[in-house]
């Protein structure tokens, strides 16, 4: 008798049990359950085994079971390994390749159980094999999505890590900081230990806290979807900062809310840009305002001037030998309008240098300097003044020619006017270069020099440190207007007593050069 009619009833004693078993598993259509004999020869066929495999019993029956196995675990002698672990452990499971009699390849689960008589001889194996070839399709299809996923979630988190112009970080249905970016720390100024946890309440003003902002724009968040605004916010430096803010509702698959993205992005640069310019068009209004004024006062009052100057020379002139009683009088009414005529032509001055339009050439310094010492001769001769120059920084200038000469008229006449009794006037020209297109001319005196709460205030107009020297108050007011119409700039530095040094800081453009 043979092994397989051993197996399945070959003999007398086969039971009505076993005919029913083989009955059961001659119908199972979704598993191959087979016998294989003790050295791995196919003993029983049943149908899940034809549909799953391809082969009928009859050509199958006798042959080894390790023609379902693709040739590289062939090379390993892998079919007799499996059968080697069963005999020792009882049993052997495993996943892997098998071929079909078409030759084509399914991915089977497969359970080999080692069988033994009574005398526990082994006398074959039962085999149990699924096609998981769907299952496993399916499995790699998720390995590769899930690989892909968290490839992306990885570059999404770099990414949102990389970001420091924008805070971008969640916060839970309630408001609490969940997750906190680089930008956040870098605007927000704190750290993620610090924050995390926290409500986000705390970036917003007590005034806003107060009226319950924040709960308003998670609220219009929800319903709407997304909220944004623009507003202060605080920093961990308790320092304002005005902020772009948009707060995005999440929600997941099911529809239900889970939290918030919050982007924030600091504007007080372009919000103290727009104030600026705000106000330097208010400015710009203040002062066409003003030059308007300064045109219409200069020009309308030279008319009155001159027509008072007739009528104290008329007066003079009838009043004869009795001019001698008066001449002190006479002297302060002089004194008055010519100080008044000067005021009108120091106005009409700053109206023109506002509204001429002037060619710049290449001025001369020692020529320009000599011809200022020779217009201010009278000046500098009845103070003894000492006009000394140094040009071995540049002795050539493009600019205005007229404008530079009111410059420099302006401060040299100022020096010698604010004199020190105590000592000879004397008055410092220099000039030196700092870089390719920076030019800097420096006026030193020794006079007075002004208090340190005056310093400023002396380029305003109508302004002066001293108020026992005659002046309209306008000279150094005009210099500072045509500096700053040129872009270039003055400066002042001096101590009471000692002496004054003015710094100008001319930027040529290149095309001036």
């Amino acid at each position: 008798m043979n092994i397989e009619e051993n197996l399945i009833g070959g003999n007398e004693n086969f039971s009505k049990t076993e005919d029913q078993y083989k009955l059961l598993v001659d119908g199972v259509r979704d598993y191959a359950i087979i016998m294989l004999s003790p050295e791995g020869y196919v003993l029983t066929w049943n149908a899940g085994a034809e549909r799953m495999k391809g082969y009928t019993a009859e050509e199958i029956k006798g042959k080894h079971f390790s023609l379902f196995y693709p040739e590289e675990a062939l090379k390993i002698d892998y079919p007799a390994y499996e059968l080697e672990q069963a005999k020792l452990h009882g049993r052997f499971e495993d996943e892997g390749w098998r071929i079909k009699k078409d030759g084509s390849a399914f991915w089977a689960f497969v359970i080999i159980t080692a069988i033994y008589d009574e005398f526990q001889n082994i006398i074959g194996f039962s085999k149990v094999t699924r096609d998981l070839t769907e299952r496993k399709s399916l499995e790699d299809r998720l390995h590769n999505a899930s690989g892909r996923l968290v490839e992306s979630e990885e570059k999404f988190k770099l990414l949102i890590e990389g970001v420091k112009d924008y805070a971008i970080f969640m916060l839970d249905t309630e408001g609490y900081i969940q997750t906190w970016n680089k930008g956040a720390e870098h605007i927000k100024g704190y750290k993620a230990e610090e924050i995390i946890g926290k409500h986000f309440s705390i970036f917003y003003p007590e005034e806003d806290i107060q009226r319950e902002f924040p709960q308003y724009e998670l609220a219009k968040a929800v319903k709407d979807g997304r909220f944004e605004d623009e507003g202060w916010r605080i920093r961990s430096d308790k320092k304002r900062i005005w902020a772009n803010v948009v707060i995005t509702a999440l929600f997941n698959s099911y529809g239900t809310h889970v939290g918030f993205t919050k982007v924030t992005r600091d504007l007080s640069e372009r919000r103290r840009n727009e104030e600026l310019t705000l106000k330097n068009k208010e400015l710009q209004k203040i002062n066409a305002d003003l030059d308007n004024f300064i045109y219409t006062a200069s020009h309308d009052l030279k008319s009155p001037i001159a027509n008072l100057e007739g009528l104290v020379d008329m007066l003079k002139f009838e009043m004869g030998s009795d001019q001698q009683k008066y001449a002190e009088i006479l002297q302060r009414v002089d004194s008055s309008i010519s100080r008044l005529g000067t005021v009108i032509s120091d106005l009409t001055e700053i109206s023109r240098t506002q509204n001429e339009i002037l060619e710049a050439e290449n001025v001369n310094l020692p020529t320009l300097i000599a011809e200022i010492k020779s217009d201010l001769a009278n000046l500098i001769t009845s103070k003894d003044a000492v006009v000394q120059t140094d040009f071995s920084g540049f002795d050539n200038l493009k600019y205005i020619r007229k404008n530079l000469r009111s410059i420099f008229l302006n401060l040299i006449s100022n020096a010698i006017k604010y004199a020190s009794p105590d000592r000879r006037p004397v008055v410092s020209i220099k000039t030196e270069k700092s870089g390719a297109d920076t030019y800097i001319v420096s006026v030193t005196d020794n006079g007075l020099g002004i208090e340190k709460r005056h310093k400023q205030k002396i380029f305003g107009m109508f302004k002066r440190a001293h108020s026992h020297v005659e002046g309209s108050g306008l000279g150094l007011y005009l210099v500072k207007r045509i500096l700053e119409n040129s872009g270039d700039s003055i400066k002042v530095d001096s101590e009471l007593g000692v002496g004054s040094t003015f710094t100008i800081t001319f930027k040529v453009p290149a095309y001036l050069k």
